[in-house]
């Protein structure tokens, strides 16, 4: 998260984390109270993060905060009111197959684009590389790796407002990982379910998958 902006660096870890304390924000971010406190302040006025007390037996009350729903607009997703009256306008009026065949084409389109900028690379490099291109496209991504496996976690959904609507879509994005990646690609966290952050888990093909 080092290349994020701090509020942004803030969201993220509070979708990952939530209800961190002041002290664990600062922990993490390796800046002062101080820094943090007024970066949440601007967070809450903008209502992506809110606050709540926890009281103790002995001293003082803390707060602990959340990153609330409208944090993802900041992050960059299109869940404005116009495109959610959009995929009411497509649903109610019998579309749906119009919208499908626009999906398509557009997870068509950046297949093409992925697989050109992964052409020739191994699985580790394509993780790295999915990881740019989907960083480039405020999904602010985290790869993580274990035992040759790897795992992506993308804590923002541009397309939310879509996915909440039309499930085909994340079924077309697994789709496109695997293909891109020519790997196993398993979606076990959809933030259009509940979730703070969609997860794939991504491990090479057996021979006889090849």
């Amino acid at each position: 998260m080092e290349e994020y902006p701090t509020p942004v660096k803030i969201i993220l870890l509070l979708k990952e984390f939530p209800g961190l304390t002041l002290d664990e924000l600062a922990e993490k971010m390796s800046i002062s109270k101080m820094a943090v406190l007024n970066h949440i302040s601007a967070l809450e006025q903008q209502g992506a993060v809110a606050r709540k007390i926890v009281k103790k037996k002995v001293g003082r009350p803390s707060f602990i905060f959340y990153a609330l729903p409208v944090s993802n607009n900041k992050l960059g997703n299109s869940s404005d009111s116009m495109l959610n009256d959009f995929m009411d306008f497509i649903k109610t009026t019998g579309y749906e197959k119009l919208l499908e065949e626009f999906l398509k084409d557009r997870y068509s389109k950046v297949r093409s684009e992925y697989t050109g900028a992964m052409r020739g690379k191994n699985l580790d490099e394509k993780v790295n590389e999915l990881a740019i291109l989907r960083r480039n496209a405020d999904y602010y991504p985290e790869v993580k790796r274990a035992q040759g496996n790897f795992e992506l976690i993308e804590y923002n959904c541009p397309i939310l407002s879509i996915s909440k609507n039309f499930g085909i879509a994340c079924s077309m994005e697994t789709k496109m990982f695997s293909q891109v990646l020519d790997a196993n690609v398993k979606s076990t966290h959809r933030q259009v379910n509940g979730y703070s952050a969609c997860r794939f888990l991504i491990s090479s093909k057996s021979k006889d998958e090849e």
